[in-house]
C-alpha cells in the first residue's frame, strides 16, 4: 500500500507538470537527532540532511514543490511551511496534529504545495521545542523565469536568528540561555544548567562565530528570519545602515537597529562602505530584557570584515 501511494503521488506530479506551466521542485529531507555544539555546548540537536539549520527549499513563483520528509527520530514530526499560502496544498499545512498529520517515527510523508509569495520565509516544526532544537530552515521563492528581482544588489545572504536552551523540553519557561547567528554562538559554560561529565561538552575557549566577508563598495541583501521560542530580537551591524526593502510589502527608512519577532522575515539592503581595515560586530539581543538581571542572556555575535586586497590587515601584513 505504501509503495502504491508513493507511485500515485509521482504520477500525479508528472501529470500536473504536463498540464501547467509551472515547474516541479523535488526535495528529500532526512530528519534525525545528532550530537553537535552549535554554540560551544555539545548537546543533541535535530538536523535536516545533517545540517542545522536545514537546507534551503528554493523554487520560482508558481512552481509546485514536493518535499518528502523522513522521520528518523523517536518522536512525531510535522512541518509548517511559513510564508506559503497553501492554496493548492490540502493536507500539507494547517492546524498542527490535524493537517498535516504528524509523521510517526520511521515513517515518511510527501508534502505538496504551490509557492506564490516572493521572498524568503522560515519553515519549522509544529512542535515548538523541535524548532528550537534545530528543525528549521528557509524557503526561497524567486521571481518567475525571465523576471529580475525588484531590488538591485550584488550579493544575497540569508540569516536565521535563534535562541537556545539547555533544560528539558518541559522546563524552558526561564530566560533564553544563548542566541545564535545563524546556528553559531557562545554559551557561558559557568551557567550550565545541565552539567555533563564529558570533558569537551562545553568549549568556552574556542567558541564558533559566523564570520562574513564583504567586498568594498558592493551592496548586499540580507534576508533575516527569526525562529525564536519566546524572544523578540534586535539585529544590528556596527556602523552600517540597514535599509528595509521587504517586510510584508511595506517599506521603511534606513535603520541601524532592526527588531524581529519570531516567525517574521525582513530583507534589508546593506552597503559595504565603511573602513575596510577593521572588523565590525554583528549583534542580536533580546528586546526588553532586564539589563540588571543576575544572568542576562549574552549577545548573539557574528563578525563582518572586508575582503582583500582592501583589507583587513592581519598581523601587520597586507594580504
Amino acid at each position: 500500500m505504501g509503495r502504491l501511494k508513493t507511485l500515485l503521488q509521482w504520477l500525479f506530479f508528472f501529470s500536473t507538470i504536463g498540464l501547467a506551466a509551472a515547474r516541479g521542485r523535488i526535495y528529500n529531507l532526512d530528519v534525525r537527532r545528532e550530537l553537535k555544539s552549535p554554540n560551544s555546548y555539545k548537546k543533541l540537536v535535530i538536523t535536516i540532511n545533517g545540517k542545522c539549520p536545514g537546507p534551503t527549499i528554493q523554487a520560482r513563483q508558481g512552481d509546485i514543490v514536493f518535499v518528502r520528509v523522513t522521520n528518523r527520530m523517536g518522536e512525531k514530526v510535522a512541518i509548517h511551511w511559513g510564508g506559503t499560502q497553501q492554496i493548492e496544498g490540502l493536507g500539507s499545512d494547517g492546524a498542527g496534529g490535524v493537517a498535516p498529520r504528524p509523521i510517526s517515527p520511521g515513517k515518511a510523508f510527501m508534502y505538496r504545495f504551490t509557492v506564490h509569495r516572493l521572498g524568503k520565509s522560515p519553515y519549522s516544526s509544529y512542535y515548538r521545542m523541535q524548532t528550537e532544537d534545530g528543525l528549521h530552515g528557509l524557503i526561497d521563492v524567486l521571481p518567475p523565469y525571465g523576471m529580475a528581482k525588484p531590488f538591485a544588489h550584488d550579493y544575497d545572504r540569508s540569516i536565521i536568528l535563534d535562541d537556545q536552551y539547555y533544560k528539558s523540553n518541559y522546563d524552558r519557561a526561564a530566560e533564553t540561555e544563548s542566541l545564535l547567528i545563524p546556528g553559531k554562538g557562545k554559551f557561558d559554560c559557568t551557567e550550565s544548567t545541565t552539567p555533563s561529565s564529558h570533558p569537551t561538552a562545553c568549549n568556552a575557549i574556542n567558541p564558533e562565530y559566523s564570520h562574513w566577508r564583504v567586498v568594498p563598495g558592493k551592496t548586499y541583501r540580507l534576508n533575516i528570519s527569526s525562529v525564536t521560542a519566546q524572544s523578540t530580537l534586535s539585529f544590528r551591524i556596527e556602523c552600517h545602515n540597514l535599509t528595509v526593502v521587504e517586510a510584508d510589502g511595506h517599506y521603511a527608512e534606513p535603520v541601524q537597529n532592526l527588531v524581529v519577532d519570531s516567525g517574521n522575515t525582513y530583507s534589508v539592503s546593506v552597503k559595504a562602505n565603511q573602513d575596510p581595515s577593521r572588523n565590525y560586530s554583528i549583534t542580536t539581543n533580546i528586546v526588553g530584557q532586564n539589563a540588571t538581571a543576575t544572568t542576562p542572556t549574552p549577545l548573539g555575535l557574528a563578525v563582518l570584515s572586508y575582503s582583500p586586497p582592501a583589507g583587513p590587515i592581519w598581523n601587520y601584513v597586507t594580504p
